[in-house]
């Protein structure tokens, strides 16, 4: 599913084209800065920080091969820090991306009206690793031309029908700073429910469940029912099965792609990696 676009009306400064709707989410996180680090920066300081429309239109333009580690790797929207059970800090998640997204550059591979590289960091409820790493893009804007960093978070939720009331679901490219946001920044202590989700979608933010993968009792129509009714519009169908038995993803995956496509869900990928590295 294409995720819904309303690209019509721009602001463009010094040769970047911002949507209307990301100049104030932009300003949003100017404000948050401030309030958090006491840093003041201008919105070109930003320009490397993807928000929720311009996110909407990557994602619409990436396709698979794009989430898969490898020359044409040009998307990680699921990746964990030291916020929570990760081992990179968020300097080294931007040094690594940094890196990549110079290299696609370079190759000549990002001439697709898509950034090089654009990546998220996804902490288990928890923003502390979000915020950092856009102040220091606030700091040095020109290293990070070639990058767009996506604002994210891990979510647990609550709220299905037992036995298994609990699942992931990715939020992607809301405001971090947002004070409504903060009852659910728990870590691994939260009790979010299913009834927070305006909360994240108030803040900007786009859903999409989490490694469908590893619940595979959940791949069926009401599950997926459940999941629109409740404004999770997206699968991470693209999430990346190297580790898992190929067999085991050959049997599941044409089940979860005719779903995603019969409820006309956007999809997302990472590789959720805990490791000290992006990729």
């Amino acid at each position: 599913m294409k995720v819904s676009l309303h690209t019509t009306n721009k602001t463009a400064f010094k040769g970047a084209e911002i949507f209307s709707k990301d100049l104030s989410y932009k300003k949003l996180l100017q404000q948050g800065l401030k309030d958090s680090f006491g840093i003041s920066c201008k919105l070109e300081d930003l320009q490397a920080i993807a928000g929720p429309q311009e996110l909407k239109q990557i994602i619409n333009r990436l396709k698979p091969e794009h989430y898969q580690v490898g020359d044409n790797f040009r998307a990680n929207f699921h990746l964990h820090t030291t916020a929570s059970d990760g081992r990179l800090t968020p300097k080294e998640f931007l040094e690594q991306c940094v890196n990549h997204a110079n290299k696609i550059f370079k190759s000549g591979k990002a001439n697709d009206n898509m950034p090089a590289f654009s990546a998220a960091i996804t902490d288990h409820d928890r923003v502390k690793s979000v915020r950092e790493a856009i102040a220091l893009i606030s700091q040095e804007p020109e290293k990070y031309k070639n990058f767009k960093f996506v604002a994210g978070c891990e979510f647990l939720l609550h709220g299905y029908k037992e036995p298994h009331p609990a699942f992931e679901a990715v939020g992607l490219g809301f405001n971090p700073f947002d004070k409504n946001l903060e009852t659910m920044m728990k870590g691994f202590a939260s009790n979010n429910q299913i009834s927070d989700i305006p909360k994240i979608k108030k803040a900007g933010g786009v859903l999409s469940w989490a490694h469908p993968i590893v619940t595979p009792d959940k791949i069926n129509d009401d599950f997926f029912e459940f999941l629109k009714s409740h404004g999770i519009k997206g699968v991470e169908g693209n999430y990346q099965y190297s580790r898992w038995d190929e067999e085991y993803v050959s049997a599941i995956k044409p089940e979860l792609d005719r779903l995603i496509k019969k409820f006309k869900m956007f999809v997302t990928g990472g590789t959720d990696s805990h490791r000290k590295t992006i990729f």
